[in-house]
């Protein structure tokens, strides 16, 4: 419930180390949870997708796809298959009912950086400057038969996609390596805005729960807070690192910094409000439930970390 979301963003300072595991040889690049929240799967640079047990406290699997990085994984919602992207231009299907890949999307001609699913739609990021977008039904995903992938419409960037996040009203956000970030009409394929925010890498992009404005965190360790509808930038924060990946409500902010520390901002007040020590390198990618109790972080130290909030 929204109170339940309330509260646990209010305690959110007071995050608590529940587990670490090393579990890959190189950093962790990409977190989904099955829906009934026991299985955790990650991706690594290392190539490899694993799944680990909540529930048993145990490494489960270990698959390879190809001998490049992967970059973002996610879980489909009837937890059946995992779908993870690649440094080697593909998108790798693995079914977790039968344990064994069981389709492959070569859609660019470049890396895929980031993966989206909404709507029996994949949405698939490359550093060739496309975000493509296909159809695939989830029980031909999820059958042993192979794929049969068709794409819907494509959006070309004006430079290589670092992250993307969607809402659920048909509105996609994009971050470039070259600092742009994009708000985009899928149902159009259509750009409504094009914005500098940053000076180098945008590392993560995220709507905030109303959808009214956006969040976006670059390589020059700046917080951008930007006006959905008229493209307008709201609040500029200087964290004086670069911040990786994030979580926010709208008002309050859990970024994973370059120096692994978790850093909790009042993007009113423009200030941190909490800083939580976990990793020994750079936070590379976060998940939060929908309750906002439960958080899982991934670093340049090969940990994955799971956190509750003190007050659950």
């Amino acid at each position: 419930t929204e109170e339940c979301r309330t509260l646990a963003w209010s305690n959110i300072g007071k995050l608590e180390i529940i587990d670490k595991h090393q579990i890959h040889k190189e950093a962790v690049t990409g977190i989904a949870v099955s829906s009934n929240g026991s299985s955790v799967f990650t991706t690594s640079q290392d190539s490899t997708l694993k799944m680990f047990s909540k529930d048993l406290n145990a490494l489960q699997r270990s698959i390879s796809f190809s001998n490049m990085a992967l970059s973002s994984c996610l879980v489909l919602p009837e937890d059946s298959t995992a779908i993870c992207s690649s440094w080697d231009n593909n998108v790798y299907f693995y079914s977790i009912a039968f344990g064994r890949r069981h389709g492959t999307l070569m859609g660019h001609d470049d890396a895929v950086s980031k993966i989206c699913w909404y709507d029996h739609r994949l949405f698939t990021a490359s550093w060739d400057s496309t975000i493509k977008v296909w159809s695939c039904t989830p029980s031909d995903v999820s059958a042993s038969k192979r794929n049969d992938f068709s794409l819907i419409s494509e959006m070309e960037q004006d430079a290589r996609v670092n992250s993307m996040t969607l809402n659920s009203n048909s509105l996609l956000l994009s971050g470039s390596k070259e600092g742009t970030v994009s708000i985009w009409d899928i149902n159009t394929a259509s750009m409504l805005h094009l914005l500098r925010c940053h000076s180098g890498i945008v590392y993560d992009t995220a709507f905030s729960p109303d959808s009214r404005h956006i969040l976006s965190t670059g390589e020059d360790g700046f917080l951008k807070v930007i006006d959905v509808q008229t493209g307008t930038l709201i609040s500029s924060i200087s964290t004086g690192q670069p911040q990786r990946c994030f979580c926010w409500d709208g008002n309050t902010v859990l970024s994973g910094s370059q120096s692994g520390e978790l850093l909790v901002w009042d993007l009113v007040g423009g200030k941190i409000m909490e800083k939580i020590q976990g990793h020994s390198g750079a936070v590379t990618c976060m998940w939060m439930n929908e309750q906002c109790s439960s958080v899982i972080t991934g670093g340049e130290d090969k940990q994955v970390i799971l956190w509750r909030s003190a007050e659950h």
